[in-house]
């Protein structure tokens, strides 16, 4: 009898001991939770903003590109608009006035807005390329006093036109530079050799703006032989600089297409007649308004390259800052789920 009984206290002893291990038994289980599953939740918090940070900054990289090919059209804008009130000054001077009165003055309304507008948008080429920029601003305030030297010009023709030539040359040069220095020289991607395209193009126009201003004078005033190899430079330098974007697209069609076109056959044709022409000659069987059409309508062309290569920058960059600002969102909002997902397992499992 004493060893049943015995024994029917132990037994209760025992069970006593396991009810008190098995309430026991849940405080380690939330310690685990909270001692591992609540670090790897911090974990792949931090891994998470980790990768929302490196997606923000590519956002950003994106978006400083898109601006930068929009302050880089607006560059081109302000060199065209330039180069064509040189075209028209010039034409305007050796014609004694006659020649482009109103087109000069609405050209000049249309350069001054167009350089209104685009400086006060170039805002990250100023600060990457802040040298470069002021040297365009202070060469731009200059203006004013060469429009002022044509209206009241009295000197020798030939003398005053050279002058107009190399004022707006002046003018544009700092452009080009601020342009190829925003450029740079990398062609890695699509993006970056569209952009050193444009620029050539932009360079050839130039050169060809200075041959529509050349011939212009030249056909006022006896063509020299200096001034026939000019013409010839210009138009070889046009050519050179314009096979390298043939180089850059990859392909050797776009420059001989160009050369078909109707614009630089007229224009290849007064070439010929001028280089075939004696130096010594009074006239030539053409005149300033035929050069100075033919050569403009060579520009324009130029001009639609330009355009064209233009718009697909700015695609392409707003293309990419589309694609990144999506990504973005769509990892931020991931991020936010896991995060509610993790915490609700948190919160379930301390229960």
């Amino acid at each position: 009898m004493h060893d049943f009984f015995g024994d029917l206290i132990l037994i209760d002893a025992r069970y006593d001991c396991y009810l008190l291990w098995s309430k026991g038994a849940s405080m380690p289980l939330r310690i685990v939770v909270l001692f591992v599953v609540a670090p790897l939740f911090l974990l792949v918090g931090y891994f998470a903003y980790s990768e929302i940070a490196k997606q923000r900054a590519l956002h950003m990289r994106s978006g400083h590109t898109a601006q930068t090919a929009r302050e880089d059209s607006a560059i081109s804008d302000m060199i065209h608009e330039l180069q064509r009130e040189r075209g028209f000054s010039v034409g305007y001077v050796s014609s004694d006035g006659l020649s482009f009165p109103d087109e000069l003055t609405q050209q000049r309304d249309r350069t001054d807005q167009t350089i209104a507008s685009a400086l006060s948008g170039i805002d990250l080429i100023a600060v990457d390329h802040r040298e470069e920029f002021d040297r365009v601003v202070a060469c731009l305030q200059t203006l004013t006093r060469v429009r002022q030297r044509i209206d009241g010009w009295d000197e020798n023709g030939q003398r005053i036109i050279e002058e107009v030539i190399n004022s707006y040359t002046r003018l544009i040069d700092p452009l080009l530079a601020l342009a190829q220095a925003s450029t740079g020289s990398d062609r890695s991607t699509e993006y970056h050799a569209l952009r050193q395209a444009r620029f050539l193009i932009s360079s050839a126009k130039e050169k060809a703006g200075l041959e529509r201003a050349t011939g212009a004078a030249g056909v006022v005033m006896v063509y020299s032989l200096s001034m026939q190899e000019e013409l010839t430079s210009l138009r070889r330098e046009q050519l050179a600089t314009l096979s390298e974007v043939d180089a850059i697209k990859g392909s050797s069609a776009w420059l001989p297409t160009l050369q078909r076109t109707r614009q630089y056959v007229a224009l290849d044709d007064l070439h010929e007649i001028i280089l075939s022409a004696d130096a010594t000659t009074d006239s030539l069987p053409f005149t300033r308004t035929q050069w100075f059409a033919a050569s403009t309508a060579w520009i324009d062309l130029l001009r639609q390259e330009e355009a064209a290569v233009t718009a697909e920058l700015v695609f392409l960059a707003s293309q990419l800052e589309q694609e990144t600002a999506s990504q973005l969102t769509e990892l931020i909002w991931f991020s936010v789920f896991a995060a509610f997902t993790a915490a609700a397992f948190v919160v379930v499992a301390l229960k």
